[in-house]
């Protein structure tokens, strides 16, 4: 963390209502002198910081910020450790007791609060198994925290981020007019950062941001056809292939060399619906190449080592890690083959020496 001792040094002195002159008269330096400290110009004198520590009656650890960057690296940890637990237990009680105890050390922390309403307002099932009444408690402790966040932060990120998570939350509570109208308060897609910087940037700076777009709007572009597969054609199972198997045809495109990482984990969940569908329609044949599909990008992310970089033209030399914003951590290979084995969807093909097979792969690759 950079060290603001000049940012500091102005926010103390306008605090007890002292101009530079006087100010700079005291420590026998010149305004010039004060003036460049607190645009950030330069660092006072070191033998200098006891006079500047007393005449606004602090600590020189106060002066220096480092009681705000020992606090900072705090809740820096806390949060970080929440992100690298979740597949674990990102949606329980211990998650939640976490940071409700973390902000009651740093109440005006608006990461922490962040945190704890994301938490609350998607603590529901297949994550964890919550009563309604509880799940309706979350939910209305998410929104107030969200509204105390889009009233005091000034933060644009967090407020934007906290739009998200409020539109989610009024949505669930069942109030659908002020999920729509919150929803309406966040920025069209097109007049996005991510859309106005590529005309502003150059060179090396202007084509890493459009990578990024490309990877940004191809998520994006994937989700919203899963969506219209899982509401629109929810019950089609023959519409839901056509649109799954989009979603493989544009990775396949991207990734020209198969160099999926975090895509891994999207294509396995493509590839289990298109067996659940294939075995709606009874074309079990194409159910069990997509079984095997399933089970290959099962094994193939467990596989990947913590960052993998890029090959295919577009991404290429990109590196990027292995779960990057996903919060599934866990072994695949195991977790597909307590899905293939419990859920009665798989009936009709979990006799056939094809499926057989793929288990016993999977028993392989478990750690």
């Amino acid at each position: 963390m950079t060290i603001k001792i000049g940012e500091k040094i102005k926010e103390l002195r306008k605090k007890v209502d002292v101009n530079q002159e006087r100010f700079a008269e005291y420590l026998g330096v010149t305004a010039q002198a004060v003036s460049k400290w607190e645009v950030e110009g330069c660092y006072p004198d070191i033998e200098l910081l006891p006079s500047i520590a007393n005449f606004f009656n602090i600590s020189i650890d106060e002066l220096m910020c480092f009681d705000v960057m020992k606090n900072q690296e705090k809740i820096d940890m806390i949060i970080k450790q929440i992100g690298t637990e979740r597949s674990r237990s990102w949606y329980d009680g211990t998650k939640i007791e976490m940071l409700r105890n973390a902000i009651q050390q740093f109440p005006n922390n608006y990461d922490l609060l962040y945190c704890l309403a994301r938490t609350l307002c998607f603590t529901k099932e297949p994550y964890v198994f919550i009563s309604e009444e509880e799940r309706k408690k979350n939910l209305r402790e998410s929104i107030s925290i969200c509204t105390r966040i889009l009233e005091d932060c000034t933060d644009d990120h967090l407020r934007f981020r906290s739009l998200q998570v409020l539109t989610q939350a009024y949505k669930d509570i069942g109030e659908k007019e002020k999920a729509v109208k919150t929803a309406n308060r966040l920025p069209l897609a097109r007049d996005s950062r991510d859309m106005v910087l590529p005309n502003i940037l150059e060179g090396e700076a202007k084509s890493n941001q459009i990578v990024k777009n490309i990877w940004l709007l191809s998520d994006m572009f994937e989700y919203a056809i899963e969506n219209l597969a899982n509401s629109k054609y929810k019950d089609n199972p023959e519409k839901r292939v056509e649109l799954f198997k989009k979603i493989v045809s544009i990775e396949e495109i991207l990734h020209e060399n198969n160099d999926y990482i975090y895509e891994a984990l999207r294509l396995r969940a493509v590839y289990y619906w298109l067996t659940e569908d294939y075995i709606k329609l009874k074309d079990y044949n194409k159910a069990l190449d997509c079984v095997e599909k399933f089970a290959e990008h099962s094994i193939n992310f467990d596989a990947l080592p913590d960052v993998s970089t890029y090959t295919s033209i577009i991404f290429q030399d990109e590196t990027c890690p292995k779960n990057k914003d996903l919060d599934f951590t866990g072994n695949t290979a195991l977790h597909a083959k307590e899905i293939l084995l419990a859920r009665e969807i798989f009936a009709p093909v979990c006799e056939h020496v094809r499926f057989k097979t793929v288990i016993s792969k999977l028993e392989k690759h478990i750690k």
